[in-house]
């Protein structure tokens, strides 16, 4: 695809300007991180504003900041950025043919994501990566504005019918299950079958309100009308609470593919009840044109066949 001739003027400290303006807020900074003098990053901001024609930064006594437009071509220049380091990214690793900067959630590491990548070593493309975990609202933005090349993650109802989801395309990887889970001598896991009423009369450990696993948990008393219980402890690792859970008579909740490794070392035991609400399925999701590509279209196939093994 050709540049028009006015684009092809800029250079990437016109692009960084921005950023650093942004961030700095003012000319002088913006200078200094350039390591120009201020009459040069003025001329830098007059050119970049006379290539786009419109007023980028707004200037007064304290300062320096973007206009409405300007925060908006400060979006659309952080994903030219972020794409020319995910370059470089792969530049430094070769002699490796692929690269891929991909944001996680945590419990997808312990399973999916390395079931994954193992087929790749076997049967794709060479591929090296890079994994972040974050939560899902950082991995969707960073696969939005390009610091990202793919992500892994449950998305909920909320980001699925925003503006923004029609960038991206999104692939159903993995449902989830919730399980119910103590110290393997609670005396709750003898029991052959345990009611949803029941778990009112124990203490708990639960995820902070605003994760998708304590909304699972809540949600579920409340659709029976009851009044769900608060915990005694509130951790955000579900690894951790496994461990509280071993040395305690509290009991916790957590989806399935986190627990397998904790409950084949007698570490915690499930409960036999069957929770009637689970997590969204973990996702994959990459922005649309950069869905063909074919290290990212092999770890897609590589994640689904692991999906389409494991069934909670």
């Amino acid at each position: 695809m050709a540049v028009s001739g006015r684009l092809a003027q800029l250079r990437v400290r016109h692009m960084m300007l921005l950023d650093l303006i942004a961030e700095g807020g003012s000319l002088s900074k913006a200078a200094e991180a350039l390591a120009v003098s201020q009459p040069a990053v003025t001329a830098m901001l007059q050119e970049l504003e006379g290539v786009l024609g419109v007023q980028l930064v707004e200037r007064d006594r304290k300062g320096a900041r973007l206009t409405t437009i300007g925060a908006a071509t400060h979006a659309r220049l952080r994903q030219v950025l972020n794409a020319l380091n995910g370059l470089e990214s792969g530049l430094t690793m070769a002699p490796k043919v692929h690269h891929l900067r991909v944001g996680v959630l945590t419990t997808a590491m312990l399973e999916l994501v390395p079931d994954a990548v193992a087929k790749l070593r076997r049967h794709g493309p060479q591929t090296s990566f890079q994994f972040f975990e974050d939560t899902v609202e950082n991995v969707v933005n960073g696969v939005l504005d390009g610091s990202l090349d793919c992500g892994i993650g449950r998305i909920g109802t909320g980001v699925l019918q925003s503006a923004n989801s029609k960038r991206l395309q999104i692939t159903q990887i993995q449902k989830a299950a919730m399980k119910v889970v103590g110290a393997p001598t609670h005396p709750i896991c003898a029991l052959d079958r345990v009611k949803l009423a029941a778990l009112l009369d124990y203490s708990w450990i639960l995820l902070p309100r605003g994760s998708q696993s304590r909304a699972a948990f809540d949600d579920a008393f409340v659709q029976q009308g009851l009044v769900p219980p608060l915990p005694v402890v509130e951790s955000l690792s579900f690894y951790s609470n496994f461990h509280l859970a071993s040395k305690t008579d509290l009991l916790t909740i957590a989806p399935s593919a986190a627990l397998e490794h904790f409950a084949a070392a007698n570490i915690v035991k499930a409960i036999k009840i069957r929770w009637p609400i689970g997590l969204s399925p973990f996702m994959f999701f990459c922005l649309k044109e950069m869905s063909d590509g074919a290290a990212i279209s092999a770890f897609r196939t590589a994640l689904l066949a692991h999906g389409r093994l494991r069934k909670d």
